[in-house]
């Protein structure tokens, strides 16, 4: 890919594996709620008017499911699950292909998330990435075109440098495609897109 400068991914399901994280704080409170959860997830950051913080939307979200479900919601469950969330893992084929794309390319993040919750998340991990760009810099969540937009200003990059990568069409790939930004497809939930791999470091037999 020709004047390719930077790679940007996704951080939270992506390059981390948040459904798990917040598949464990769910079942604490009651099994078999994680799906239902990532939908209300969607919708509260896609419908956003004015911004609030991450760890806010969580706590809105869960409020929202456990409603739905007539379980009361409970101050600790929300600070529970902010504090998981922010403990996401890294998949191991995320910090192998980081590893290698960092030799030949300066490696971006545009996340969904606060700037207090993503520390926690890459803490001995930094050294991986060369810009760190969150909903809270920005002020605009993915999807909304202006999270990308203002993500660029401040990585100070031409969107024609640029390969995002992300596991969700709808957070990230749409937008992205919609902008001109060239993106691929992590496939780790079985979505469909058009040019996708299945681990990170797989990116380097395309490039």
């Amino acid at each position: 890919m020709s004047n390719l400068k930077i790679i940007t991914f996704d951080l939270y399901g992506t390059l981390v594996d948040w459904k798990s994280a917040i598949g464990n704080a769910l079942n604490i409170i009651k099994p078999g709620m994680e799906d239902e959860f990532f939908n209300i997830e969607y919708k509260n950051v896609s419908n956003l008017e004015n911004f609030e913080k991450y760890s806010e939307i969580l706590k809105k979200s869960l409020k929202k499911l456990l409603k739905d479900k007539k379980i009361e919601y409970d101050d600790d469950y929300g600070e529970m699950l902010v504090r998981m969330f922010s403990k996401s893992p890294f998949f191991a084929d995320s910090v192998l292909g980081l590893m290698k794309l960092k030799r030949k390319f300066s490696i971006g993040i545009i996340s969904n998330t606060e700037r207090d919750l993503i520390n926690i998340t890459l803490a001995g991990m930094e050294d991986l990435f060369d810009y760190i760009v969150t909903a809270e810099d920005t002020k605009f969540y993915k999807p909304n075109e202006m999270a990308f937009i203002e993500a660029l200003k401040i990585m100070d990059v031409k969107k024609d440098e640029i390969l995002h990568i992300s596991s969700y069409p709808a957070y990230d790939l749409e937008t992205a495609k919609k902008l001109g930004i060239r993106n691929m497809h992590l496939n780790r939930y079985g979505y469909s897109w058009e040019s996708e791999i299945k681990r990170v470091d797989e990116i380097l037999k395309i490039l």
